[in-house]
């Protein structure tokens, strides 16, 4: 027998939907990059996209809305191999001011309201990655609340139960305090056979966890548990952070059942056109650290430089980087960058600090519509 929660939620949330005759907007915006680099076979490396939205008020208020992307990636040695149009994160939804209802691409319940203390081992909830999702939240006064259930993936093949994965969670503030929990039940045949095969972020095990965040004399505090019954394993988790004039202090500690505890430190300050941050880490037993500077020059250049060492599992990770960005306004910019990296299959293009890298000395320049 399927389970109904979901449905029902929907019935009391919705009830009397009317047809949507009122107002509709249909809104493109879109984004072309076209980048040299000096490091990769190909040379020269373009792509293209379309953002599509569409939205119509219904003559009860309740807003219907529909978006997707369009792809145009060219054949070349550092981005995805298409000649061809590709339609990627589709979702429809219906929303009033209180609740909504999600199908398509979109996020599971415990991943939209889940806040782990630090990098806690235990709370790997599933993060959706072209997995379709149907999601409900409803905000009940000063509590969110969201409901989701895996569907298929993105390919469209279906799982045998049409629902697997039943996720939930809620978020409440109670004055100075905040308080929620998430939960996802054990995956079914989907996520044996599709989601954690194509998706690294989608885990079959159950999950549980609850946190509780607060203020005390101006440091922000949060301290949350999380157990993973398909691991055995369970995490407690402390994370401060800290304000004072334009420095940024943060620090956190997780207690891990199975393996070694995590810790990490992390300092930013932010003046005027010059910001620097810097962070270390000790996940259970593997470090790494990082340290970034920017100075806006002014007339809408922008310079950043930094590095990154760490561990991985076949070699010491190290990166450094640097970065020249000019604003040409009007939603146009050019990019120059170099990155080093000693990391395997760095051709391909890598997170430094924000940005998107290729190693290498590179040269881009980009449009957005």
């Amino acid at each position: 027998m399927k389970r109904i929660l979901l449905s029902s939620a929907a019935v009391f949330a919705f009830a009397g939907a009317a047809s949507a005759d009122g107002h509709s907007n249909i809104s493109l915006s879109g984004d072309v990059t076209l980048g040299y680099n000096d490091d990769v076979e190909a040379g020269f490396y373009w792509d293209a996209g379309v953002d599509v939205a569409l939205s119509a008020t219904l003559d009860n208020g309740l807003t219907a809305a529909a978006s997707f992307d369009m792809n145009i990636v060219e054949d070349n040695s550092v981005r995805p191999t298409s000649g061809d149009v590709t339609f990627d994160d589709w979702e429809v939804s219906l929303t009033s001011a209180t609740a909504g209802m999600y199908f398509g691409v979109t996020s599971f319940a415990a991943e939209t309201l889940w806040q782990s203390a630090g990098d806690m081992g235990a709370d790997n909830f599933s993060e959706a990655d072209d997995e379709v999702v149907l999601r409900s939240d409803i905000t009940f006064g000063n509590v969110q609340t969201s409901l989701s259930y895996a569907v298929a993936d993105d390919a469209g093949v279906e799982a045998d139960d049409d629902f697997t994965q039943l996720s939930v969670a809620a978020v409440g503030e109670f004055g100075n305090f905040t308080v929620g929990f998430a939960y996802q039940e054990e995956s079914g045949t989907f996520g044996g056979a599709l989601g954690s095969a194509a998706n690294g972020d989608y885990t079959d095990g159950s999950v549980f966890g609850i946190f509780a965040q607060t203020s005390v004399a101006g440091f922000d505090v949060e301290l949350a548990y999380a157990e993973n019954d398909a691991a055995g394993t369970d995490s407690l988790g402390l994370e401060v952070g800290y304000t004072v004039g334009d420095v940024t202090l943060g620090a956190y500690y997780v207690s891990e059942s199975v393996a070694d505890d995590a810790y990490g430190v992390s300092v930013g300050y932010a003046s005027g056109p010059v910001s620097v941050a810097a962070y270390f880490t000790d996940d259970r037993g593997s470090e790494e650290y990082a340290l970034q500077g920017s100075y806006d020059v002014g007339n809408g250049l922008v310079i950043t430089a930094g590095m990154i060492d760490g561990d991985s599992a076949t070699d010491d990770d190290f990166s450094n980087y640097i970065v020249a960005e000019y604003d040409l306004g009007g939603g146009a910019s050019v990019m120059a960058s170099f990155a080093d990296a000693n990391v395997a299959g760095s051709d391909d293009i890598d997170t430094f600090g924000g940005y998107e890298l290729l190693d290498g000395t590179t040269v881009e320049v980009s449009f957005a519509f």
